[in-house]
Formats: structure tokens, C-alpha cells, sequence
């Protein structure tokens, strides 16, 4: 029999909400992926916050004006002007969005293609202890100064911290996880690795596109090399390429 055109034909619920599910799903990430692509256009120079000390944006050029907001280290900014406060501090008018402005210290920008903005930055990355900090501030100097000597050192750092992090994140995810989870992890079809690398612990890392591997024989969670591979890409003839090129084969040997 012949169905009229305007019948409604009946499928299975079930089979309709999963699909329903998995067509808004896909929408809302790639809705979330565009959007988070977009880029915002600053006017003034571009310059970006790398000191979250001093990153106060407030209402006029003095530490005692009124706080509009604190930028977070990373943050994009575009600088429209100078002034220097009676106290002889430096500030920097800065927009940080179409609409929003204001006044930060200048100590807390760096501006891409200043040779003594990337200087300072690189003394900062050498004395930070934190070793997420130091790994951040290090993509930071990577990024915004590629076409200076500073970038493959700053890789070369974020290498060694990132290794030094390994050690420190695979203590703290078995600790955390749990041995019990883990021994059981390949009965219910998942591995240590899946659940090591899912530690929660790690994701800072990925969001600064740091990330790790496990290694079966050490049976630890160990740092998969890429700064090192970056660095011997982009300056195969630093003077950093020969030791970046050693551990790199290094942690592929493992």
C-alpha cells in the first residue's frame, strides 16, 4: 500500500533521537570551533600581556586608578599610545576589545619585533620556577618572536621543562588514579595508557599544545618531543638544532 503524501512514517524513537543527538552535537562543536577561530581586530600596534603581575588595565595611567579588569598572561592586546605617571612609571593605552580599553603598566606587554621586549621576556622564562609558567611564557616567546635567535632557545626550554614536567605528571596521575584503576583498566577493555593520559593533570599542558605520551617499558607518562621536532623544522642551523636533535632521538628510543 501506497502511503499518502502526507502521512507521517514512524521509525524507531531511539534510532531517531541518537541520530538527532549526534546532528546537534557536531553542529555545537563546529559552531564552538568557529568561534573560538574568529579573530577580534585590535586597532594600534599589536602586542600581547606576558606578566600577569602587572596586567591591570585600569582607567587612567596610575597605579591607584580605578581597575577596569586583570588580563590573563597570553591576552592580545593593541597599543594606541604612551604616557609616563609622575612616579615615572610607564603605561601603555591598550584596547582589548572592540569596546573596552584602558591603561596598563608597559612592563606587563611585550610587542612582537622588539628586540628588548623579547630580551625581557627570555630573562623572565629563565627565572620562573613554576614549571607550567615557564613552559607558557616559553610558547609565548616561540610564537611572538620567530624571526629572532630567541625562538629556538625558548623551544629548546620548552622541551627540557616539559620533560622535567613528565616525571612530576606521571607521579601525580598514578597517586591520583589510583593502582586498583589501573590493574583494572585492561579488564574493562581500557589500558593504563588511556587512563594515564586522560589524567586530569595534563590538560593545561594540552591547552598550550604541550603534550605527552606513555611508555609501556617505563611504564611512566614521558613528553612526546614536540618542541624539539618544531625547533629542528623551523631552525635546522641554531645553535640549539644539534641537542634538540639528540633528545629527540632520545625519547623516540624509549
Amino acid at each position: 500500500m501506497t502511503p499518502h503524501p502526507f502521512t507521517v512514517i514512524h521509525a524507531p524513537n531511539s534510532h531517531i533521537r541518537l541520530i538527532i543527538a549526534f546532528a546537534l552535537a557536531a553542529v555545537a562543536a563546529i559552531t564552538a570551533t568557529a568561534q573560538s577561530e574568529r579573530k577580534i581586530f585590535l586597532p594600534g600596534q599589536r602586542a600581547v600581556i606576558f606578566d600577569e603581575r602587572l596586567s591591570a588595565l585600569r582607567a587612567r595611567p596610575h597605579v591607584k586608578a580605578p581597575l577596569k579588569q586583570r588580563m590573563r598572561r597570553g591576552r592580545r592586546v593593541g597599543v594606541l599610545g604612551a604616557s609616563t605617571a609622575k612616579d615615572g612609571a610607564k603605561f601603555f593605552r591598550v584596547a582589548v576589545s572592540r569596546n573596552t580599553g584602558g591603561w596598563v603598566l608597559a612592563d606587563a606587554v611585550i610587542r612582537p619585533g622588539v628586540a628588548a621586549d623579547a630580551e625581557r621576556l627570555m630573562r623572565l622564562i629563565e627565572e620562573t620556577k613554576d614549571e607550567f609558567t615557564k613552559a607558557r611564557l616559553a610558547r609565548l616567546c616561540a610564537d611572538e618572536f620567530r624571526a629572532t635567535n630567541f625562538a629556538p632557545m625558548a623551544l629548546m626550554i620548552l622541551g627540557e621543562t616539559a620533560e622535567g614536567a613528565a616525571e612530576r605528571l606521571s607521579r601525580d596521575a598514578r597517586r591520583r588514579v589510583g593502582e586498583d584503576d589501573l590493574d583494572a583498566g585492561p579488564n574493562a577493555g581500557l589500558t593504563k595508557r588511556d587512563f594515564l593520559l586522560n589524567y586530569a593533570g595534563l590538560d593545561r599542558y594540552n591547552r598550550i599544545g604541550v603534550t605527552f605520551d606513555y611508555d609501556a617499558t617505563s611504564d611512566r607518562i614521558v613528553y612526546d618531543g614536540a618542541a624539539y621536532g618544531e625547533l629542528l623544522r623551523r631552525y635546522p642551523r641554531s645553535a640549539e638544532a644539534q641537542t634538540a636533535s639528540e633528545r629527540l632521538e632520545r625519547l623516540k628510543s624509549h
